[in-house]
């Protein structure tokens, strides 16, 4: 690996790392706001699940001779520049649903390419397991919601995905995936 794609892989596992973080906190501060037992139960479990994620790739930066750095950028982040802050439980859950799918994929992707490292393999399929469930959870919440909530969260979805797939494709270009993955 040349020393600009293993400059550019550091800088793309910070990013995960920072944005596990990001959303673990998110997740925790919206368990502390709702009343649902079920509901804090499960934000609770995914905010820890995102949080620890963090710490694998924090060690996982080590692993492969990094070091983890501050950075200020992550998915929410980017997110935030493009949409107002989601004002219910709704929102939250359907954007966390879009964004876990999406990053589902990449991980899945990221797993496949040739010459990742195979701390960074072992990483992702521990994570991958973990974002399964994710998708599972937050499905079952919104399917079980009444239809006036469900048609309206149909409609997030939809512009939620549109507003992923802008970010996403952002963020490849920013983080050089071709070089870093």
């Amino acid at each position: 690996m040349t020393p600009a794609a293993a400059s550019d892989a550091l800088r793309l596992l910070d990013f995960y790392r920072a944005s596990e973080l990001h959303g673990g906190l998110l997740l925790g501060r919206l368990a502390q706001q709702v009343r649902d037992p079920e509901l804090i139960l499960r934000l609770t479990r995914h905010a820890a699940e995102e949080v620890l994620h963090a710490q694998l790739w924090a060690e996982t930066i080590v692993a492969v001779g990094g070091s983890p750095r501050r950075t200020t950028d992550s998915y929410q982040r980017r997110y935030a520049e493009v949409l107002a802050p989601p004002g219910s439980v709704l929102d939250v859950l359907v954007l966390t649903q879009v964004f876990e799918r999406t990053v589902y994929r990449h991980f899945l992707a990221h797993r496949r390419r040739p010459g990742t490292h195979p701390a960074i393999v072992a990483t992702l399929t521990r994570m991958l397991e973990d974002e399964k469930d994710h998708l599972t959870w937050v499905k079952h919440w919104l399917d079980a919601q009444p239809a006036a909530r469900r048609e309206h969260a149909a409609q997030l979805m939809a512009h939620y995905a549109a507003v992923d797939a802008q970010v996403f494709a952002c963020i490849v270009r920013d983080y050089a995936w071709e070089r870093a993955a």
